[in-house]
């Protein structure tokens, strides 16, 4: 492993000072977006037509290779130090088309569910999506450290 990291680390090195690998992290984060909007739409047509994409290539498979991109992205932009911020404006009406489009693939996908389950399952759903919301894009609060005078 050590003769490894000896081996790559100069060429790395070259690849960053030539600004090769910020170009690559832009690319593979506009790549990932497009990616994960596919997947969207993909999801959808699977979910409104069952077995229209599977038959022809896993979404599993798909979307694996995006959580794995995703980790490579993030593992580059710490190597650069480049980081994005993420601010939510809830005024957005991307974040409004994007919450009725997981309500109705919800709602779809709930209808052949006994009528007892259903509000457990959609409580579930939305407790998980607000600890994500709140692991995500909570803010956090500091407390002011006291001084001694």
């Amino acid at each position: 492993m050590e003769a490894l990291k000896k081996l790559l680390a100069p060429h790395i090195a070259t690849l960053k000072q030539n600004g090769l690998l910020t170009v690559c992290y832009a690319l593979l984060a506009e790549a990932l977006i497009i990616g994960f909007l596919g997947f969207g739409a993909l999801f959808t047509i699977e979910t409104l037509l069952p077995t229209f994409v599977t038959i022809r290539f896993s979404l599993t498979q798909f979307f694996s290779i995006l959580i794995l991109l995703t980790f490579v992205l993030s593992i580059l932009g710490h190597f650069l130090d480049i980081s994005f911020e993420s601010k939510m404006n809830r005024k957005n009406p991307w974040l409004w088309i994007g919450l009725i489009w997981m309500l109705g693939i919800l709602l779809i996908s709930l209808y052949k569910f006994p009528p007892l389950t259903i509000p457990f399952i959609i409580a579930g759903f939305f407790l998980v999506g607000f600890l994500f919301w709140k692991i995500f894009f909570g803010q956090e609060k500091t407390v002011p450290k006291k001084q001694n005078h």
